[in-house]
């Protein structure tokens, strides 16, 4: 087992020169990550180090960003009803999210939805990567099944 000390901290500006090297350094970062990583551009934007003996080994920069679930339509409304509707919720959410730092509302369909549709038409970009999610109630949950059997 080693004895090295590992600490999880925020980052400071004084980090920015060498993890900008790291970035720079590594193709597989596209620009618009980089980009969204950034406060200037996303106001809720942190960035995270993991650390080993009081040197950075790794940093993640995060920010938030709005999940739309669904949306529910009435079955009785006309479809240029929920059109009307679909546009007042799209602005009056960005308004919210803006006004908590929030720049970005996401939403997961399939191309040959309507929805989808609706949402490319709408300025929504269609993201070519696959997402990858991490539940955290999940995890919690795993975590404390796991300290129960190393007290039985």
């Amino acid at each position: 087992m080693s004895g090295a000390k590992w600490s999880f901290r925020m980052a400071v500006k004084e980090d920015a020169p060498e993890f900008a090297k790291w970035v720079a350094n590594n193709p597989d970062i596209p620009s618009r990550d980089v980009q969204a990583g950034l406060s200037k551009n996303n106001p809720t934007a942190l960035c995270f180090v993991a650390e080993k003996d009081g040197k950075a080994v790794a940093f993640a920069p995060l920010h938030l960003a709005a999940v739309l679930d669904y949306l529910g339509l009435s079955p009785d409304a006309s479809a240029a009803d929920k059109l009307r509707a679909l546009k007042m919720l799209q602005d009056g959410v960005s308004h919210f999210m803006l006004g908590y730092g929030v720049s970005e509302i996401q939403t997961l369909s399939q191309p040959e939805y309507g929805i989808a549709k609706w949402a490319v038409k709408n300025h929504f970009e269609e993201e070519p990567r696959k997402l990858f999610r991490l539940n955290l109630s999940d995890e919690i949950a795993r975590e404390q099944e796991l300290e129960q059997k190393k007290c039985e």
